[in-house]
């Protein structure tokens, strides 16, 4: 029965008169499912409200649903929720920003839409930990990044360093040598009674922000090119402003995550890239393919030997008419189906591809837009059952089609899954989804409007509490049968 209602809470055709009925169960569930709803009217927001528990009361005031006058004054946390939520004035804001709980003021130097003054405000906290999240929000004034750049903490430095307007000179100074005057404490201060002996780790996390940010002048990564910090590393090795010297040392980088990131930059030169194409990480040959620049005969020729992800290739996005008709024409599978991928694909090509004898080729193309809904049939029939669940997930896919797929012996769960979810299927196909054995298409199908209503109202029953809950959400729910639900709950 509680699964069927939280179904019903998350039902958006739901109506109005059975919203207080339901919201009466006195499930904490159901309430927040409830709360949690689209287009809430003022009139259930405050039937929400007049529940009178706290953590949902926090929950629709951050959420922004209920405005300032009427934000209960007598639950903790209240001014803060408001200030989250967006329905405070300035002078809530200000008065947050000085409450005595750190944590607090933190939040508000975190929150997207703090003003400007309480940002600067912040920014001169005494938490250095509330200092470094105003240092890192939007709403920093710029004028302000200098002095907390000098600032006696590690911590509000290494945030000066990742925040995206810092300029280029002040990236270059912490780069170097974490700024000037020198750190007199760093982030394991915080948590001792006296500062640490050696501030080192701090300075490094500093110097590492300023490397990994894009507007930090690349003469000073030099430093950084045999850097053991991979992740920093891989950041600015995809630069496209990098030096070809810069390039060439983080090619041989031991990190394959850093020279993946080089075969992805289209600043390499071709030498470089045709030899990371011989990688002995699959990541960096990958990401020779990633590449914008990539030479279309090396893209075919790593192609022709690596299993690549199904993602468009940004060579083959650029690519010309006349390029794309020869890449539909490669010998290679997989390069045919990276124009199949393609996020715009012109429709004579896709007719072209819908007839390839290549499975992956056929999978890629039979879920596209592009392609008549009338070649869909005879990819079924060429391809059998592996090309099931890429022809459901076409949005044109006939009805008779997708009922004849379900039917199929042979039809796998992958298949019935998109089957069950897609908006054509009859319900006499969702039955076939219902009676199988895989949680996931049972699911898809149950939630799936056009399911019959009988079949609907028998699965509210069903001691799979999945499956009623996902038949309580369906909007094809008869109104008589919520009703009914819901004076079952009372």
């Amino acid at each position: 029965m509680r699964d069927a209602l939280l179904g019903l809470a998350d039902n958006p055709a739901l109506p109005a008169r059975l919203f207080a009925r339901l919201l009466a169960s006195g499930d904490d569930e159901v309430q927040y499912t409830l709360a949690a709803r689209e287009r809430l009217t003022p009139s259930q927001v405050r039937s929400l409200l007049a529940v009178g528990e706290a953590s949902l009361t926090c929950f629709l005031v951050r959420s922004g649903l209920v405005p300032w006058p009427d934000v209960p004054r007598n639950h903790p946390g209240w001014l803060l929720d408001a200030v989250l939520g967006g329905a405070a004035p300035a002078a809530a804001w200000r008065e947050a920003a000085t409450d005595p709980d750190a944590e607090v003021r933190q939040e508000v130097a975190c929150a997207f839409g703090a003003p400007v003054d309480v940002i600067a405000s912040l920014a001169r906290d005494p938490d250095p930990r509330v200092v470094a999240d105003a240092a890192c929000s939007p709403h920093l004034p710029p004028e302000l990044l200098p002095d907390l750049a000098r600032h006696p903490s590690t911590v509000v430095r290494e945030a000066v360093a990742g925040h995206e307007g810092a300029p280029p000179a002040l990236l270059a100074a912490l780069l170097g040598d974490g700024g000037q005057p020198a750190p007199t404490r760093c982030g394991a201060c915080h948590h001792r009674d006296r500062g640490c002996v050696d501030h080192a780790p701090g300075i490094r996390r500093v110097r590492l922000a300023a490397a990994g940010h894009p507007a930090v002048p690349y003469e000073g990564l030099a430093a950084f090119l045999d850097a053991p910090e991979a992740r920093t590393v891989a950041t600015f090795a995809a630069r496209p402003d990098l030096p070809a010297d810069f390039l060439n040392r983080l090619a041989v980088h031991p990190s394959c995550d850093v020279r993946a990131a080089v075969a992805a930059n289209p600043a390499v030169c071709e030498g470089v890239l045709r030899a990371l194409a011989a990688d002995r990480a699959i990541e960096v040959r990958r990401a020779v393919v990633e590449n914008p620049a990539v030479p279309l005969d090396l893209l075919v020729a790593v192609a022709a030997h690596e299993r690549l992800p199904t993602a468009p290739a940004p060579r083959v996005e650029s690519a010309t008419e006349s390029e794309l008709r020869a890449l539909a024409r490669s010998r290679v599978a997989q390069v045919r189906a990276l124009v199949a991928d393609r996020t715009r694909l012109p429709a004579h090509l896709a007719e072209q591809l819908a007839g390839d004898p290549d499975i992956a080729v056929a999978r890629r193309i039979a879920a596209r837009p592009e392609l008549n809904p009338e070649r869909l049939t005879v990819l079924v029939e060429r391809h059998g059952p592996p090309i099931f669940a890429a022809v459901a997930r076409h949005p044109g896919c006939p009805t008779a089609l997708l009922h004849r797929m379900a039917a199929d012996p042979a039809v796998t769960r992958r298949a019935l899954r998109e089957i069950a979810r897609h908006p054509a299927t009859r319900s006499e196909t969702l039955l076939l989804c219902l009676a199988v054995q895989d949680p996931a298409a049972r699911h898809h199908a149950a939630a799936n409007p056009a399911l019959a209503p009988s079949a609907l109202e028998t699965l509210i029953d069903a001691p799979d509490g999945c499956l009623a809950q996902a038949a309580a959400s369906n909007p094809a729910l008869p109104e008589a049968t919520m009703e009914r639900l819901i004076t079952r709950s009372l």
